[in-house]
């Protein structure tokens, strides 16, 4: 079964070679591997994955490796891994990880103009 099945995510856009993910629940321990997989059932071959975190309150270190890996997999093959809608708390906590060497972070103005489907 995949994430969507379990509405840990849907996907917002498929469009030009670019995946557009909303996750709807905190991404922890208890759904990670669930998050993953449904990622791999969705991911294909595109070349850009955004994934918006407007609904994200919470994100463990469970929640974490799981992003780490589907960026791991997309960035692999030469694709880019975005994110956008991050709360001041979790800004905060990817600045403190370094994630933002990894996952490249799209501020509002910008995701609205590329990405108008998330909005």
């Amino acid at each position: 079964m995949g994430a969507d099945d379990d509405n840990l995510f849907r996907v917002s856009f498929d469009r030009d070679g670019i995946l557009g993910l909303s996750i709807l629940f905190d991404l922890k321990m208890e759904n990670a591997p669930e998050f993953f997989e449904g990622f791999e059932a969705t991911y294909g071959d595109h070349s850009t994955v955004v994934i918006d975190f407007s609904k994200i309150r919470f994100i463990d270190s469970s929640g974490v490796g799981m992003l780490l890996k589907c960026a791991h997999i997309v960035r692999g093959k030469g694709g880019v891994f975005q994110i956008l809608g991050l709360n001041r708390s979790l800004l905060s906590v990817f600045k403190l990880a370094g994630l933002f060497k990894i996952f490249e972070l799209l501020e509002e103005p910008q995701a609205r103009e590329t990405y108008p489907e998330f909005f």
